[in-house]
């Protein structure tokens, strides 16, 4: 029989407490004023029933941003219930804490020590470690704010046993949540980003913004701005769903952080000045000045935008900006004192940096370098205050002529952002975290190459691309999770990508996969890195390394200033720095090159469709050899070390004319490509080989079983065999692996990037945490060898994630190849190598002899070690 019993007050109480447990602030009000009426019907609820019920309304009341109403019904709690004074104070502890003010601490603490039996603030006899879970969670809070770290996690620690013990498991989520936002604060992104994790597992179908808000955080401390962005939004939403206030301002906050690092200043100001009007209102003195500086930082990124746009005729806009800024350096030195005046000393320095940079764009040199010298920042510090106060030194430095002092300042910043990368074992937060050295980089590089200096531009050159050049390969260890997760997103995107091909989209199927990609890319960002990082090479070791292992090459390091391409070149016996061509027609000509090729891969096409594509592309492809044909008058007719990033990276070199079946690699560093030379002479097939044919290659099998037959005791996988997991099992380790698969690159999240095998796509995730790794991989029917370049500057795609893990040669198409193109290719390729040809020079080789037989071009590079 259904018990219809009507809920009593205690019951709707404790309903109201699980609501609010789960963020659900506006349902937890509800059910605390249900619980209130259900007082005044009930004689048997005595007056610690209605104290406990004012207590939790006044809490929640105060989530939603109405901390007087909140002080209010604390006061009546104490009136009705004076046993209730310890959670009372709990209550007012928090709801202080929320507003900043510093009268939080006196309240929590007596709190506590009433609830830990240990003075005479009066315990109602039911309260218990729930109540002294919530008084120690809130102090932990408080003790992060201040910067109280060891503290901090003392009593978070002690929140999360007394919430054990009261069966919270709501509160247990949130103290091992903030054990991992304390872990952030200490400076471990992997161990806050694995704590985070193992929280959200407790309660896993609980949507908690503050939760979501601080992993943003978390990920916007890495450089991971897409997905600080995710996080951000799904915070937003469950804030303005629960009217959650404070915390809604607080998320305006991370939002115009990430407007910042994206270059709009303007939707950054946008979000911080929202948050300076919700703080204002609520009465949050510190909160609204740490907004304001928030607003200001904005105002100096879109200063720094219409700095790069002056052109030296524009008297009356540089006259107005200038005056601008005079009035943002006012702002900031007065909003540093009114920071200090409250007790935030570090945030107060921050906005002396600002009234700094503000001077120095105002034209006042002396009065910014005053201002900067008395400014300290400590080592303790977030790395961007850090990396900011170095770049406004640098800078002031430099406008006074110093130089020398100038790029001193530029190169500590970046030297703490490499050791900061170092902390990391993804690839994917190696390289996303670049992008707060972004400005650093520039300054450095653009100074370097105004000097016209080889050595200073190889120095910036290979400092801008820190992850690429001075950290160790990332080789995570093997996790039978990651991996299983891995096995089940390859089988998910599988069924998802046929639907779609079927004309009719799976969205179960595509949730499935969006969601499997969030937790194969959380797990990997959980692993910490070696902590190493390695000095650049100099001019001078460069040129010996060549002039010792290959002194008929040369190496040509591509990159972008001021909309141009610029070159350094070097060889044995000198080097030049050269400004190539407009950036813009650069690109151009090679997209058009790409859809000639792709077009021309396909071989279904009408022959005067073919031939138009074929005259096209020779000319464009003409035209590309025009453009870099001077780099060629400093190196001589030897093999080519290309090292770039980016879409320069995936130009299809051995195809230029210029070059003219000219041996070429390719890597993302001079660092890289010098590093590789005279890695081939043991030869990768001597250590094992496999060949693998994907699906739907139309010669794939023909292909592979050729390759097979070249080479002595090669494993050889096709049809239903070649499975993700039947491939890593049978790398071997130093040995060569060929594929010949259909490809995908993910330009979203290029280690999601991919060949297609039985199973479906094995990924760029599945090989750093591989056991064994090949020395060589051949990729003969795709275009993976497309890049992405993260704002930073540092490249990411299938070949990138490779080639950082360890494996020291890949062979990849940049563009679209016709398999019967690839199979001439690629056997003729191996027949060479069998030779001793070296992998450039034996992929040139082939390169020109499929062209010569099909009339067909092989869009093929080799990247890493070549030669």
């Amino acid at each position: 029989m259904t018990d219809r019993r009507a809920p009593s007050a205690t019951d709707l109480w404790k309903l109201a407490r699980e609501a609010g447990d789960r963020s659900h602030q506006s349902t937890a009000v509800r059910l605390c004023l249900r619980a209130l009426r259900r007082v005044e019907s009930d004689p048997t609820a005595g007056p610690e029933v209605r104290a406990q019920i004012l207590v939790t309304l006044a809490c929640y009341q105060s989530e939603l941003g109405k901390p007087a109403d909140a002080l209010a019904l604390l006061d009546e709690a104490s009136a009705v219930d004076p046993s209730s004074e310890a959670a009372v104070l709990t209550a007012r502890g928090m709801v202080l804490l929320r507003s900043g003010d510093p009268g939080a601490a006196v309240a929590l603490d007596r709190a506590i020590e009433a609830l830990s039996g240990v003075t005479t603030v009066t315990a109602r006899p039911g309260a218990g470690p729930s109540d002294l879970a919530s008084a120690l969670l809130n102090r932990g809070l408080l003790h992060m704010m201040d910067g109280r770290l060891q503290q901090a996690q003392r009593d978070t620690e002690a929140a999360e046993r007394a919430a054990r013990e009261s069966a919270r498991p709501g509160v247990v989520l949130m103290a091992r949540h903030n054990l991992g936002y304390v872990t952030f604060l200490s400076g471990d992104l992997p161990g806050a980003l694995q704590a985070m994790s193992t929280a959200a597992a407790i309660l896993p179908d609980a949507k908690h913004g503050v939760q979501a808000m601080d992993r943003a955080k978390v990920l916007l401390s890495a450089g991971l701005l897409a997905e600080a962005e995710e996080f951000t939004d799904e915070a937003l939403e469950a804030f303005r769903v629960n009217r959650a206030i404070p915390d809604l301002a607080e998320a305006c906050l991370v939002k115009a952080e990430l407007r910042l690092l994206n270059r709009n200043g303007s939707s950054a100001r946008t979000f911080a000045r929202r948050a300076v009007r919700i703080y204002r209102h609520r009465g949050n003195v510190p909160a609204t000045l740490t907004s304001r500086l928030l607003a200001l930082r904005a105002d100096a990124a879109l200063r720094a935008s219409r700095r790069s746009d002056y052109r030296p005729h524009d008297q009356r806009r540089l006259a107005a900006d200038r005056r601008r800024a005079t009035a943002n350096a006012a702002e900031a030195a007065a909003l540093s004192v009114e920071l200090g005046a409250v007790g935030l000393a570090d945030q107060a320095a921050i906005a002396d940096l600002f009234a700094a940079e503000a001077l120095l764009d105002a034209g006042d040199v002396a009065g910014a370098e005053i201002m900067v010298k008395a400014v300290t920042i400590d080592r303790s510090a977030p790395l961007a205050t850090r990396l900011h106060r170095r770049l406004v030194a640098g800078r002031i430095e430099l406008a006074a002529g110093r130089r020398s002092t100038g790029l001193t300042e530029i190169r500590r910043g970046l030297d703490d952002l490499v050791d900061f990368q170092a902390r990391f074992g993804s690839q994917d937060l190696q390289s996303a975290a670049s992008i707060h050295g972004r400005d650093l980089a520039n300054l450095g590089l653009r100074t370097a190459a105004s000097t016209g200096s080889p050595a200073a531009i190889l120095e910036w050159l290979e400092r801008s691309r820190a992850a690429s050049t001075r950290l160790p390969a990332v080789r995570p260890p093997a996790d039978p999770v990651l991996a299983e997760e891995l096995g089940a997103l390859r089988v998910a995107d599988e069924q998802a990508r046929a639907a779609l091909l079927a004309g009719k989209r799976d969205p179960a199927a595509d949730r499935r996969v969006a969601e499997l990609r969030r937790r194969v890319r959380a797990r990997s960002w959980t692993v910490s890195g070696s902590g190493r990082a390695d000095r650049p090479p100099s001019l001078t070791a460069v040129r010996r390394l060549l002039a010792q292992r290959r002194p008929d090459a040369g190496v040509v390091a591509l990159f972008v200033l001021g909309g141009k391409i610029h070159a350094l070149v070097i060889s044995p016996h000198r080097a030049a720095h050269l400004v190539l061509a407009e950036r813009a027609v650069v690109e151009g000509y090679r997209h058009r090159v790409q859809s000639d090729l792709d077009l021309l891969a396909d071989e279904r096409i009408p022959a005067r469709l073919a031939k138009v594509a074929a005259g096209s592309m020779a000319g464009t492809l003409g035209r590309l050899s025009d453009a870099f044909a001077p780099v060629l008058e400093v190196i001589g007719s030897g093999p080519l070390l290309i090292a770039a990033v980016g879409e320069l990276a995936t130009v299809p070199w051995m195809l230029l004319p210029c070059m003219d079946n000219r041996p070429v690699t390719v890597s993302s560093s001079v660092t890289r490509a010098v590093a590789g030379l005279g890695q081939t002479a043991d030869l990768a097939a001597e250590h094992g080989v496999l060949v693998v044919a994907g699906p739907d290659v139309t010669n794939g099998d023909k292909e592979a079983s050729a390759i097979a037959r070249l080479h002595r005791n090669a494993l050889l996988l096709t049809g239903q065999e070649a499975t993700g997991r039947a491939v890593l099992d049978a790398i071997p380790s130093g040995g060569l692996m060929h594929v010949a698969a259909h490809g995908h690159h993910e330009r979203g999240n290029p280690l999601f990037s991919g060949v297609k095998l039985a199973d479906g796509l094995l990924f760029g995730y599945d090989f750093a945490p591989n056991p064994s790794l090949p020395g060589q991989v051949v990729l003969s029917s795709c275009d993976v060898g497309q890049t992405d370049e993260r704002p930073g500057g540092e490249p990411l795609g299938l070949v990138a994630a490779l080639v950082r893990s360890g494996v020291p040669t890949v062979i990849t198409g940049t563009s679209m190849i016709a398999d019967s193109v690839a199979e001439v290719t690629m056997v003729g390729y191996h027949e060479l190598l069998l030779s001793g040809a070296a992998p450039a020079e034996a992929l040139a080789a082939a390169v020109a002899v499929a062209r010569a037989e099909t009339g067909l071009p092989a869009p093929f590079s080799c990247f890493g070690a070549g030669l």
